[in-house]
């Protein structure tokens, strides 16, 4: 927190404590109930006060947006996916945008968390452990190609004998982040629930990025491979026709945009506002002709309950190891 903040925090604090010492001394001096009375009332005005000062430290108004997309992108493939939306970013709002990208899903959530970043993307099970950790925002949620949602899937070679999840034990797979919804959690959870656990594998491998799961798959550096079936495709050489999927998760929605705890209301629904207004203007297809996103639509929280539920079930499985 800026200093400056933080003096706009302590400063109204120290006053009530100030105050509240004063009062006590003033309602002491008084005889029974009358006492009591007033110094509830004195207590209860003083309270008001502090709230009400602490309030003038909330966070400044934006003065330019730090934008941290989904890591699966490069630097490359940031800008020509989202440089258009940035540009339209700018002249929405009357501010100077940045794109930025993390190193993994970690790192872009903790420089949301930090305040490094504005706002950020990330999937389901980013969303869901972001806002048990540190509480975020929520802006919108993401629609792609396939519409609000996609499916985890388990891939393998098609002259594999892996036919099954169960058929997994032993062998060499390839995750992608331990923050990945499609990447790792579900895919997971699944093996958890046919009793094989991450160190029953013959070896795991995280990969980061999900078109380097299929790659793995594809030449064999592992004998299977969880991805989103939205990033299945012939990239880097990548035949479709020699992958099987063994196992499909239910449907999952999409990632969304978060904006960093101290953000103001103001600033999170004016950045909604803009977020939507792009998405639907005449302009928006072209915008997002070379993303990996078409648009965006309105979020709620309660839209990741099966995540979150999933999360859970995994984390208690993991302390019952």
């Amino acid at each position: 927190m800026p200093a400056t903040a933080l003096m706009h925090v302590v400063w109204p604090l120290l006053a009530f404590a100030s105050t509240l010492s004063y009062m006590h001394k003033r309602a002491t001096s008084l005889q029974g109930s009358e006492g009591t009375v007033k110094f509830s009332t004195f207590l209860l005005a003083g309270m008001l006060s502090c709230c009400m000062l602490s309030t003038s430290w909330a966070a400044e108004p934006l003065k330019a947006l730090r934008i941290a997309a989904n890591p699966n992108l490069s630097s490359i493939e940031l800008l020509t996916n989202f440089g258009p939306l940035a540009a339209a970013m700018e002249k929405e709002l009357s501010l100077k945008v940045e794109l930025v990208t993390g190193k993994d899903y970690a790192d872009t959530l903790n420089q949301l968390k930090t305040g490094a970043v504005d706002i950020a993307g990330t999937g389901a099970f980013g969303y869901v452990t972001a806002m048990s950790e540190f509480s975020p925002k929520l802006l919108v949620r993401f629609v792609e190609d396939d519409g609000e949602s996609y499916r985890a899937v388990i891939i393998t070679r098609t002259d594999s004998t892996i036919r099954s999840v169960a058929d997994l034990r032993g062998k060499r797979f390839a995750f992608t982040d331990l923050r990945s919804t499609s990447g790792f959690l579900l895919p997971m959870l699944e093996m958890q629930r046919n009793g094989i656990e991450l160190k029953d594998l013959g070896k795991a491998e995280f990969v980061k990025k999900q078109p380097n799961s299929a790659v793995a798959v594809y030449t064999r550096q592992v004998d299977a491979g969880a991805i989103a079936d939205n990033q299945l495709g012939e990239k880097y050489g990548v035949k479709l026709d020699e992958l099987r999927v063994i196992w499909r998760s239910e449907p999952i929605f999409h990632g969304v945009w978060l904006a960093r705890p101290s953000m103001s209301d103001d600033d999170v629904k004016r950045i909604t506002q803009a977020l939507l207004k792009i998405s639907a203007s005449p302009e928006a297809k072209q915008m997002f002709r070379n993303a990996s996103v078409r648009g965006f639509t309105a979020a709620k929280d309660s839209d990741f309950d099966n995540v979150r539920t999933a999360k859970r079930l995994l984390d208690k499985l993991e302390k019952e190891k």
